[in-house]
């Protein structure tokens, strides 16, 4: 009897210090840094990777890729760290940039300011997501460079300008460590020092997702 009660307090004192590790891995303050492929189902392109000239993410555009995280620890925007380079080579200051979504137009574009960041990206099946949703839009420029700009397609609502057509794309992450970071998949055990979740609330969104951490491996793409 004295044995069997030695064997359930060994067994309950492994189980305590073992949880304490698991679930302080749980929570990630930020993603990984990733580039993005821009995947649409149709005859007029099919992938493209997702650019950034400084102020707008653009497709098929003749600029420097993107490459940005999503920050938990801001409130899930979607941040881009940036080493600056100088004409002689020599590296300036690291900058940051953060993207906005425009709440009239839904047109993604960057601000240096972290106050105007939006919240509420996350990542959901190695899909980039905003409010919840992978579905965003690619409207033409409507210049000769042949470029377009994305939008979030807030369900199929939002409409390109000037009447252009546009084509729903899914912005695939490229990153091979986690297929899924959101306030669901990123539980904090122990925010405020109590068990639970991360969750969050932020005047410019939020998102949550029902989806749990898979370390399901996706396809790759990869330009030359």
């Amino acid at each position: 009897m004295h044995f069997a009660n030695l064997l359930t307090t060994l067994f309950l004192l492994l189980s305590t210090a073992q949880a304490v590790p698991i679930y302080k891995r749980l929570y990630r303050p930020s993603s990984e840094v990733f580039s993005v492929i821009a995947h649409h189902e149709g005859g007029v392109f099919q992938y493209h990777l997702l650019m950034w000239d400084g102020e707008d993410l653009l497709l098929n555009a003749d600029t420097k890729a993107f490459f940005g995280r999503v920050r938990a620890s801001q409130g899930y925007i979607l941040n881009l760290p940036i080493n600056g380079t100088l004409m002689n080579g020599t590296q300036e200051a690291a900058g940051t940039a953060n993207v906005h979504v425009d709440p009239l137009t839904y047109k993604l574009t960057t601000t240096p300011n972290a106050n105007n960041a939006t919240h509420g990206f996350g990542i959901h099946d190695s899909k980039l997501t905003y409010q919840n949703s992978s579905s965003f839009l690619a409207c033409p420029d409507l210049s000769y460079q042949g470029q377009y700009h994305v939008y979030w397609g807030n369900n199929n609502q939002t409409q390109c300008p000037f009447g252009a057509r546009g084509y729903t794309v899914d912005l695939l992450v490229q990153i091979d460590a986690y297929t899924n970071y959101n306030p669901s998949s990123n539980q904090n055990a122990f925010l405020n020092g109590t068990l639970g979740s991360n969750s969050s609330s932020h005047t410019n969104g939020s998102t949550t997702s029902n989806s749990s951490v898979s370390s399901q491996r996706k396809k790759r793409f990869f330009f030359f």
